[in-house]
């Protein structure tokens, strides 16, 4: 009897062993855009210390499958064979005795931080050889900054000077190079005031608030082959964003000293299947006391943004971008209180004793506005094959007008600042392998600018200068990188 008790108890675990070792786990990863890459990695590990690993790898289909594993908790994950193509999210299950568990899995595209200002195109953190900085939206949030010119404070190497508050006059030195020596681009194309004297941005560098923007990038260096002549110090790119499917919206606003008001909306809306998108955002804002009670000040900025994907290798996108501001302006440092009768005594400069330094001017004003609308075309040939182009229209406008009051003797007078460009450019990227781009290009630009004055005596006296010219460039450029998988 004892003997067959025996024999009885080890064929009862002899059974119970394979029976719990039963279990089985299959499964398929999906990919997206119905893409098939076989030999993908499967690992199964158990989560118990010192816990046994299985390995599978995927056939043609997506499909794995494990064959004889002991329950447990277990933690999966699928890697790419070839390089980080792909990651999947890891994901966590148990496994009962006798399971024939299903597990599927979705493919995720790994996140890539790249740039587009460095060299004209999309390239990663990896491949970049020059001294680029980026500030995302979230970042610009989170620091409440309004305008452009408060972001790039941050960019060590730019010294931003503002002549006064919000809606003053600013100016940007890269690397202690001149005012015009930086260059400013919405969505990659140039933008730049043609009646200024120096032909650069700085005109309405304080006008650009951030009402739509999703990334602002920086190249600290030279930018001429690329960007023109201004960019010889670095060059901003101000990245508005791409619709996302479904519908999103967003409003905030804020109230603070020196009758501040702020007020942002932005709204877009895309298409499920992807193929057509439409966005806008609009804002408001306004100093209506200022430092001294009198420095009122208010900027409205409109931005849309339009994407149509006719077919699966065609892009056609649309932007606008609208600013109109106004600012009051002070008067230059005046003399106050008694003077010397002769110039030959020199005195010595004491605020609110024999002089000011920023009287107030209660009818001088400065009015500036603009309106860039770009139309940009992507087609893809093949893999290694890219044609582009685009065509910008840019208007800019800047009115002074000064009255007789304020301190000292001023007379009336107006000067108005209005310029034109429409430019035009067609492209070609060849990348014949992964470390090489060559490009190859036409750009076409005409520009027209002119200055108006006037002042009322008499019947009025009128000066006006009107100059248009053309540009052509044709450019030609590559660029090599390496990387090492």
């Amino acid at each position: 009897m004892k003997i067959i008790t025996i024999v009885s108890l080890i064929c009862f675990f002899a059974l119970a062993v394979p029976a719990q070792q039963a279990s089985s786990l299959s499964g398929r990863i999906i990919f997206p855009e119905g893409m098939k890459m076989p030999n993908f990695t499967v690992s199964l590990t158990a989560m118990a210390k010192g816990g046994r690993k299985f390995a599978t790898t995927t056939d043609i289909g997506g499909y794995y499958r494990f064959e004889s594993v002991p329950s447990g908790n277990y933690s999966i994950l699928a890697k790419s064979d070839f390089g980080d193509i792909y990651v999947f999210v890891e994901g966590e299950l148990t496994l009962s005795s006798g399971e024939n568990r299903v597990f599927n899995m979705t493919a995720v595209r790994p996140v890539r931080e790249s740039v587009t200002v460095s060299a004209g195109g999309s390239q990663t953190i990896e491949q970049v050889s020059k001294t680029v900085d980026f500030i995302t939206a979230q970042e610009m949030r989170d620091r409440a900054d309004f305008s452009l010119a408060e972001t790039l404070r941050t960019i060590p190497g730019f010294r931003v000077q503002q002549l006064g508050a919000f809606g003053r006059t600013a100016t940007i030195k890269t690397r202690g190079l001149r005012n015009q020596d930086t260059a400013i681009l919405i969505d990659g194309i140039r933008f730049r005031d043609p009646s200024a004297i120096t032909g650069d941005a700085s005109p309405f560098l304080s006008d650009f608030t951030l009402t739509s923007v999703s990334k602002i990038e920086v190249l600290r260096g030279s930018g001429s082959s690329l960007y023109g002549t201004n960019a010889v110090g670095g060059t901003v790119d101000f990245q508005t964003p791409r619709p996302a499917r479904g519908t999103h919206g967003q409003i905030s606003g804020a109230f603070g000293g020196l009758g501040l008001g702020r007020f942002r909306g932005n709204l877009s809306h895309g298409l499920e299947n992807g193929k057509f998108g439409i966005s806008g955002g609009v804002s408001r804002t306004a100093y209506t006391k200022g430092i001294d009670g009198q420095d009122n000040a208010g900027n409205t900025n409109f931005q849309s943004r339009i994407e149509f994907n006719p077919f699966s290798k065609t892009n056609i996108s649309g932007r606008f971008f609208v600013s109109d501001a106004k600012v009051r302006l002070n008067s230059s440092p005046d003399t106050f209180g008694t003077l010397p009768v002769s110039n030959a005594t020199i005195i010595n400069a004491s605020q609110g004793v024999n002089f000011l330094a920023d009287p107030n001017d209660p009818d001088s004003f400065q009015k500036s506005n603009f309106f860039s609308g770009q139309l940009a075309v992507n087609q893809v040939i093949n893999s290694k094959l890219v044609v582009s182009g685009y065509y910008q229209g840019l208007t800019t406008k800047r009115t002074n007008d000064n009255g007789i009051l304020g301190r000292g003797f001023q007379s009336a007078s107006t000067s108005v600042f209005d310029g034109t460009i429409h430019t035009g450019n067609v492209h070609a990227n060849w990348t014949p392998v992964r470390e090489n781009e060559l490009t190859i290009g036409y750009e076409f630009e005409s520009e027209g600018y002119g200055n108006d004055g006037k002042t009322p005596t008499g019947s009025g006296n009128f000066h006006s200068r009107r100059q248009d010219k053309k540009a052509i460039r044709f450019t030609c450029r590559t660029w090599f990188a390496c990387s090492k998988a």
